[in-house]
């Protein structure tokens, strides 16, 4: 999480698509799945496509620009606070439910247990939690696999392309934790001549371009199996099951995780 949004999502959220941003899909598997429990929400993060979805909604999230840029603005039904996930600007069981988006790719896994030991101090008993996933896949695919798919034209999207090859380096490297500046050191290398990527893939140069924001970047993304996910989910977050979140591309790899809290 970064309060100076380095990534610039403040900037290209209007131009963001799935896997990255919920489309009426992924919103549909969230109303589904939060069914009974849409009274008091709490989203994680200021995903304006999500902002409504309770009867009152708040949302935490720790960049700025995000809430003044991306929050669709406070009504009598929905705020948005400025906070840590890690340490909650929020006190008390209040929550029926809660749900985000990617959100655990902001967070590793020795940080886990604070997160969830966070939620578990603000939910309901029997409330429901669903959070998207970014998950690589087991067994992962290779750097190669996701550079001959590319030039061959069989990944539609620029979005899905960068969480492939992320997911691959997670694979490769058998690491959950990718920094994002090694997703840009790895794509310069395995694709030098941006022009003839455009010309395989459809994408244009400014879309290609669209990776130098990662750069020199300090952040880190995690991918986690489901399996390490799973081992790290804590004992009071139970009946865990993964629920398809739509038929968009990357979608097999970008499950809602829900749970049930059990105080």
């Amino acid at each position: 999480m970064s309060e100076d949004d380095p990534l610039g999502f403040h900037r290209r959220w209007t131009r963001l698509k799935p896997p990255l941003r919920p489309d009426a899909q992924i919103i549909a598997a969230y109303r589904r799945e939060i069914e009974g429990h849409k009274a008091h929400v709490l989203l994680l993060g200021v995903t304006a496509d999500l902002a409504d979805i309770g009867d009152a909604t708040v949302a935490v999230d720790f960049n700025r620009k995000m809430i003044a840029n991306v929050w669709p603005g406070d009504t009598d039904k929905r705020k948005a606070l400025h906070g840590n996930w890690l340490d909650m600007p929020l006190q008390g069981r209040q929550f029926t439910a809660a749900i985000g988006d990617g959100v655990l790719a902001a967070i590793g896994f020795p940080q886990y247990q604070t997160f969830f030991s966070q939620l578990a101090g603000l939910l309901l008993p029997g409330a429901r939690i669903a959070l998207r996933l970014y998950e690589t896949p087991e067994p992962g695919e290779t750097v190669a696999t996701v550079h001959d798919q590319t030039v061959q034209g069989k990944i539609a999207g620029f979005h899905a392309f960068k969480w492939r090859l992320a997911m691959a380096i997670a694979a490769e490297t058998k690491q959950a934790a990718v920094p994002v500046s090694s997703i840009h050191q790895i794509f310069q290398r395995e694709f030098p001549d941006r022009a003839a990527l455009s010309a395989a893939t459809g994408w244009s140069l400014e879309t290609i371009s669209e990776i130098d924001a990662y750069d020199n970047n300090p952040m880190i993304y995690h991918f986690p199996t489901r399996r390490e996910l799973l081992a790290n989910l804590p004992d009071n977050f139970s009946r865990p099951r993964f629920v398809t979140s739509g038929d968009y591309e990357l979608a097999e790899r970008c499950p809602l995780l829900v749970v049930d809290f059990r105080s």
